[in-house]
């Protein structure tokens, strides 16, 4: 009997040899040099590097694309120590939020769920706020996009108290609503609270919504470098408290940089047996902000990464393409040898499916047959020429494909 679909001649990585890869329904039927049965539908890769698909692992995508709804002003990136002075993004946004939509919000969503799909995203981490200003209805956008895209990615919703509130019953009622709802992860953003008290209590509720729900958390902590915010060991603390070993992300981790080198020692050991991991924004934590990419990694914490935000206040750029957010991560944490630049792009795919806790993501028999064939023979030339997505297959089918061509005239 013929499989769906075989592509043939694939460039693995880590393998010598080319193989070929049978896909029966939405699974990898099997992996080997040589396949004889035929598919009904066959890709020559002809030596082209074929991997798992890329990973988001946070993306702020109710705010996708606001850029331009009321002026645009993005974070700036200049300024490594934090928002200049009349220059709150937080507060920019919190202007639009009366005027939510549901069709309208789902419409953003949905515009940027295609872009990342077509770049070979499959998996994405969807915070939406959760707030008393627009309550659910971010929310609700997120469930009506997942289930238009949901047969071909893995879509994640983390309910998000953007606006802090973790200490209003209000909020607290809003996320419990939002879980019952379909959210998949409680988020919070406990270093914006004033003082270590708040932060701690902020960490606290979310804990307990999670472990009420059964929910995975994900919080954002210490965004800037300053070495008095330390909500990054406060939460890996609670994860251990609470028995979530491998349940916690955390966002940014900026401050960890800037702490004695003892301190910071002792806090890569702790978010280690804690099993958290730490998800990096490459195209915001540069100038100061990136986190100590490198000790995190070399203590066997998984660093993986997230798109954060595109096209809106925080950030004016933005294609929803995980390769670029690669790249910029080679740039920002020094990962310019061979090995580093493997080390790159596992974080944004086989690191964000430890993070996601995808159990089915992989290149092998078995496996969810996710697949991404690229227009490169390796993941050096991947990042460095940014290469086209010649085939994103999900689930078994051939779901975007891009061609491009370039001539020289003359």
């Amino acid at each position: 009997m013929p499989y769906d679909l075989v592509i043939r001649r694939a460039q693995l990585r880590g393998r010598a040899t080319l193989a070929d890869i049978a896909i029966a329904g939405p699974r990898i039927a099997a992996v080997a040099g040589r396949i004889e049965a035929p598919g009904r539908q066959e890709i020559d890769a002809a030596g082209r590097l074929v991997t798992e698909p890329f990973v988001d692992c946070h993306f702020h995508i109710d705010k996708a694309f606001t850029g331009t709804l009321v002026g645009r002003f993005a974070y700036p990136l200049r300024d490594p120590d934090g928002i200049a002075p009349g220059a709150d993004p937080v507060a920019q946004h919190r202007a639009l939020k009366p005027g939510y939509t549901v069709d309208g919000v789902a419409a953003r969503i949905e515009r940027a769920l295609a872009l990342a799909l077509g770049h070979g995203t499959l998996a994405v981490r969807m915070f939406v706020d959760v707030d008393p200003i627009q309550r659910l209805v971010a929310l609700r956008a997120a469930l009506r996009a997942r289930d238009r895209y949901g047969d071909r990615m893995t879509l994640q919703i983390c309910a998000f108290p953007q606006e802090g509130g973790m200490r209003d019953a209000a909020t607290v009622a809003l996320m419990e609503e939002a879980l019952a709802l379909g959210a998949d992860v409680v988020g919070g953003i406990p270093w914006i609270e004033p003082d270590a008290d708040a932060a701690q209590e902020h960490i606290a509720r979310c804990f307990a919504l999670a472990v009420r729900a059964d929910r995975d958390v994900h919080l954002l902590c210490d965004d800037l470098p300053d070495p008095r915010s330390r909500t990054l060991e406060m939460a890996a603390a609670a994860a251990i408290r609470h028995g979530y070993h491998g349940r916690l992300a955390c966002s940014h981790a900026g401050a960890l940089r800037s702490y004695a080198e003892d301190h910071a020692r002792a806090v890569i050991d702790l978010v280690r047996t804690a099993g958290a991991h730490i998800v990096v924004i490459p195209t915001l934590n540069l100038l100061g902000t990136l986190t100590r990419v490198e000790a995190l990694l070399a203590a066997g914490v998984t660093v993986c990464c997230g798109q954060d935000d595109l096209d809106n206040f925080f950030y004016p750029l933005g294609r929803a393409d995980m390769l670029e957010a690669a790249a910029f991560l080679v740039h920002a944490a020094r990962l310019t040898t061979p090995q580093g630049l493997e080390t790159a792009f596992d974080c944004v795919t086989r690191h964000g499916a430890r993070a996601l806790r995808l159990a089915d993501y992989g290149l092998h028999a078995g496996a969810r047959a996710d697949l991404v064939v690229f227009e490169a023979r390796t993941v050096h030339e991947a990042l460095q020429m940014q290469a086209p997505r010649a085939y994103v297959i999900a689930r078994g089918r051939v779901v975007a494909t891009t061609v491009c061509q370039t001539t020289i005239v003359g």
